[in-house]
């Protein structure tokens, strides 16, 4: 092959006479202009509740909720329920204590475990959202331990279940939460990434696998450039932080103005801030509670309406819906791809160096880790993709006709699993 060619449009047509010019990197994955995941925590999540949310949004069956709409959502889950806040998780005045869980309440004993492993593996959860549901009425209690910590990894890891993706919980009895620890007195609750607590957990919890972090933050901006931060934890450790819509500003008081329950969806996922996202080639994760009611149909008719519409969006190809570990692992592959460009034999070869990553360090990628990356060139026909000079194999390679700008050459993205993966209860 030639020497390393730029990606400019000037250079490349100056130096590659006759060979398809490449052009640069598109955002998003053809034909999208802006890609969305729903971050659904798993507060008052129960079987009944978790099955029927996502046999709507997963599958394109006929359910209580409607005609599925085939979306690639993944949920959250809690290895334990630790709580003694009163109230009813779910129809017929199911008590908190029948919350979905790995174990029942902090014991050994399995509760839902089965079927929470079962959604790991096919896609339908792919967050921890904590280590469990540990909010009490006295915040300055708590049932949380490193040993639960420990035995909490030890069976995910047993079980083949290897989670990227954390978003904290609830109230100061939290103490595993990490990630805003030093931002100011409230978050000084914040003990998992402490290593001088006795919660301290983030040395077991960050070489397991969790890269990213929903450090308990607010944000009232439906949509970013880019979704991911860095952030130190106070043991040194570094981790992706990542935004997650959750309010709509602030009242007059500066108290925040929570919208992530299915009542607000459809503010949301509206239709003004579906057009912006589109319009401004942005990033977005919602932050939802989708099993937070106890209200027989689980979601109520405007969530179904704002469901219904986003999932237009996904069909006219206008915002990729995804699920929020995929967005944010190519957010970062996205935003750090380093590649080079050559050409030889009217060829041009775009061959994918590295992910420049700043976090966890700079290393060749899986071809997992670059599916969705998207390449502008004038003949995709004559564009090659290589990953560290080995081609990308052609049953992963797609070619697009140009969007307005030029063709593109692309990576495939994650085929849309529909099937019906539903269990049933212990």
């Amino acid at each position: 092959m030639s020497a390393v060619m730029p990606c400019s449009f000037a250079d490349a047509t100056a130096r590659a006479p006759g060979h398809p010019i490449v052009l640069g990197e598109r955002k998003f994955p053809y034909p999208y202009q802006a890609m969305l995941a729903i971050s659904s925590d798993a507060d008052s999540e129960t079987l009944r509740k978790f099955n029927l949310v996502h046999e709507f949004i997963n599958t394109t069956a006929d359910t209580p909720l409607g005609k599925g709409l085939g979306l690639d959502f993944a949920d959250s889950f809690f290895m334990y329920n630790g709580t003694d806040m009163p109230g009813d998780v779910d129809i017929g005045h199911e008590p908190m204590s029948d919350e979905m869980s790995w174990y029942r309440g902090t014991s050994d004993e399995l509760y839902d475990a089965a079927a929470i492993n079962h959604y790991i593996h096919v896609g339908w959860i792919d967050t921890m959202h904590t280590f469990g549901d540990f909010s009490m009425k006295n915040p300055h209690n708590t049932r949380f331990s490193r040993a639960l910590a420990r035995r909490a990894l030890s069976e995910l890891i047993s079980n083949g279940d290897r989670l990227m993706v954390w978003t904290d919980h609830g109230n100061q009895s939290n103490v595993d939460n990490f990630g805003s620890y030093g931002d100011g007195a409230f978050y000084s609750y914040q003990q998992g990434a402490n290593p001088w607590s006795p919660y301290y957990h983030t040395d077991l919890t960050i070489p397991y696998g969790i890269r990213f972090v929903w450090p308990d933050t607010s944000s009232d901006q439906f949509g970013m450039s880019s979704m991911i931060y860095p952030i130190k934890l106070p043991d040194g450790r570094r981790v992706w932080g990542f935004w997650r819509y959750t309010s709509e500003g602030e009242t007059s008081s500066g108290a925040q103005k929570w919208n992530w329950t299915p009542y607000h969806l459809d503010e949301q996922l509206s239709q003004s801030h579906l057009d912006e996202l589109v319009r401004n080639h942005e990033y977005s994760i919602i932050a939802q509670h989708l099993c937070g009611t106890t209200y027989p149909g689980v979601l109520p008719k405007n969530a179904v309406q704002a469901l219904t519409r986003l999932a237009g969006y996904y069909r006219n190809g206008e915002i990729l819906v995804t699920r929020t570990s995929r967005l944010l692992i190519y957010n970062v592959s996205q935003q750090y791809v380093s590649y080079r460009v050559t050409y030889d034999s009217q060829k041009a070869y775009i061959d994918i160096l590295t992910i420049r990553d700043p976090v966890f360090g700079t290393h060749v990628p899986s071809l997992d880790e670059v599916r969705g990356l998207t390449f502008y060139t004038t003949d995709p026909q004559r564009t090659v993709l290589e990953i560290g000079n080995q081609p990308v194999p052609n049953d992963l390679v797609q070619d697009n006709p140009t969007d307005g700008h030029a063709p593109s050459i692309e990576i495939k993205w994650w085929s849309v699993d529909t099937t019906n993966y539903a269990v049933g209860s212990h």
